[in-house]
């Protein structure tokens, strides 16, 4: 869907709604095409000389999208640490009890003894 026929500002304002809705629902192929569409209506909205309050707003749905993508990242690598531990073979196991408070759970080693 191309935005051309509305003016920048709105189409930008749009996008980024879009955008919103692929971060949230992990769309990231989706996400990636928006791109050079996003790219192209910043260059408009630059050159249209659009009011400040519309362009402040539009900073705050980009802000917004760009913490999303920041809590996506962070999350991500979370999840990369914890299977590069499970590959590890990781001793202790940190989890949570109900009550919200960080708890370990060791792993017992155990010993085989051969008996000659």
């Amino acid at each position: 869907m191309t935005l051309f026929n509305q003016p920048a500002a709105r189409a930008l304002e749009t996008l980024l709604d879009r955008e919103r809705a692929l971060i949230i629902s992990g769309d990231i192929q989706k996400l990636a095409r928006l791109l050079p569409e996003k790219e192209r209506l910043l260059e408009r909205v630059k050159t249209m000389g659009d009011s400040a309050g519309r362009l402040e707003h539009i900073q705050g749905k980009a802000d917004r999208n760009q913490s999303l993508l920041d809590a996506v990242a962070c999350g991500i690598k979370s999840v990369q640490s914890r299977l590069e531990a499970m590959r590890e073979g990781q001793k202790v196991l940190r989890t949570y009890t109900q009550k919200g408070e960080s708890q370990s759970i060791s792993r017992k080693t155990t010993k085989f003894e051969r008996r000659a």
